[in-house]
């Protein structure tokens, strides 16, 4: 008995076949929109190569200190040299996980060629190294 009222309920509001297009091309148009919504514009996907005068591309070996992320500006520090160089990530080698290539000014490219042990950091506009001065009263602090 249950049975048969399950049936008759089912076969009176069975949807006609006007109803399903309309849901199917709903699903469609809804699909593209957001398709059209969330979509990286062409102009981020492609990977233009932009002249930029007085910068150079430079594959540098560093210990990364901050998520990697392409055209992020960062700072490139050496703590022992107490240099500090503004750079952009621009990729970094599969093979190798600590080979960056990185976008910075031609006057102090130079200084990444002839010190190693550089540092990834996160771009800080106002970084300054403190002196380790150790005198008669050196005290550790925490």
């Amino acid at each position: 008995m249950i049975s048969e009222k399950i049936g008759t309920i089912l076969k009176k509001n069975t949807k006609n076949k006007l109803w399903w297009l309309k849901l199917g091309l709903s699903l469609i148009i809804s699909n593209l929109f957001f398709f059209i919504l969330f979509s990286k514009p062409e102009s981020e996907t492609k990977q233009t190569q932009v002249s930029t005068p007085g910068k150079v591309e430079i594959q540098l070996q560093a210990q990364l200190l901050t998520p990697f992320q392409t055209g992020k500006k960062v700072l490139i520090v050496h703590r022992k040299g107490r240099k500090k160089i503004e750079g952009v990530l621009i990729s970094q080698q599969l093979e190798d996980m600590s080979r960056f290539t990185v976008l910075v000014r031609e006057k102090e490219a130079n200084s990444l060629f002839h010190l190693s042990d550089w540092e990834i950091l996160p771009y800080m506009k106002f970084l300054s190294f403190v002196s380790n001065i150790k005198d008669h009263q050196h005290e550790i602090r925490y």
